[in-house]
């Protein structure tokens, strides 16, 4: 009897495991608040965008990660395995994690911008190519045949924007990132923005 109640702990436990490794789109599906584990890539340094915060993207998505837990010398390219609640912020889905494990690593992958759907790209490792349409103290926008997209420059990344003029060709890649219902790319340092 001891050993039968053993074993079903044990299949309970694998079939509840399975359930919560989940994939970075189907995070989106779920309620605020639920536990999740996911894998991915991590796609910025702790910090080079916002404190306690980094980025991670699997095949299917990418999502932020907040909180004291996130070891501090994660690196681009770290496979992550993450257990947390999620939580929105400014509309921002967010993991809080409770547990972070390095299992591997691996060379994040930026996902081209198509057309002006932005949300199906937020907190995606993303690139653009376009021209510059507009220059400001620390933001610039960049358009295609299809989209406009403004380019935000946090103070973390030592990155000129007075080197940029208006029609200057450009190559940018960033993570997507939604501010006051405004869809911008952030670059994670100047050898993200490429000119022509």
């Amino acid at each position: 009897m001891k050993k039968l109640l053993i074993t079903l702990l044990l299949v309970v436990s694998v079939v509840f495991f399975a359930q919560n490794l989940v994939k970075i789109a189907d995070i989106y599906k779920l309620k605020e608040g639920e536990t999740v584990e996911a894998t991915g890539i991590i796609l910025a340094p702790v910090g080079v965008l916002s404190s306690l915060t980094t980025y991670m993207q699997d095949e299917t998505a990418g999502i932020m990660l907040y909180g004291k837990v996130l070891p501090v010398d994660l690196k681009i390219g770290d496979v992550v395995k993450v257990v947390g609640k999620t939580k929105v912020y400014y509309g921002i889905l967010e993991i809080i994690p409770d547990k972070v494990e390095v299992i591997g690593s691996a060379t994040p992958t930026a996902v081209e911008l198509k057309d002006a759907d932005f949300k199906k790209y937020l907190s995606n490792l993303v690139v653009v190519t376009g021209t510059v349409s507009s220059v400001e103290k620390y933001q610039f926008k960049v358009k295609t045949d299809k989209l406009e997209i403004l380019v935000y420059i946090r103070k973390e990344v030592p990155f000129k924007v007075d080197t940029l003029k208006v029609g200057d060709r450009v190559s940018v890649t960033g993570i997507m990132y939604l501010y006051k219902d405004i869809y911008e790319i952030l670059p994670r340092s100047p050898q993200d923005i490429k000119k022509f």
